[in-house]
């Protein structure tokens, strides 16, 4: 089992609100779908986000990235961005 850890910082508390309630819609819903996927959990403290999702393994969560973040580029959500999201994968 693979996590795969995306970081994100919204430009304020607020933006990070508006993130945390477009995520799920955006690009959870995507995920979800996507072969290997296991289950997910969005958390945010301030304007700090942290989208950790599960995955059968490494290939599978690798696979399921590049789409992700061709949704958030082309979405409400990049403009809520401070800087441009960071991502890990770690074996569970």
């Amino acid at each position: 089992m693979i996590a795969r850890v995306l970081c994100a910082t919204a430009q304020s508390e607020q933006a990070a609100m508006t993130m945390a309630a477009l995520w799920g819609e955006q690009v959870g819903r995507f995920e979800r779908t996507a072969p290997g996927f296991q289950g997910a959990v969005l958390l945010r403290e301030g304007a700090n986000l942290l989208a950790v999702s599960c995955w059968d393994g490494e290939g599978p969560a690798r696979a399921a990235l590049e789409p992700l973040l061709d949704r958030v580029a082309s979405s409400r959500l990049d403009a809520l961005l401070a800087k441009p999201l960071s991502c890990r994968l770690r074996t569970l």
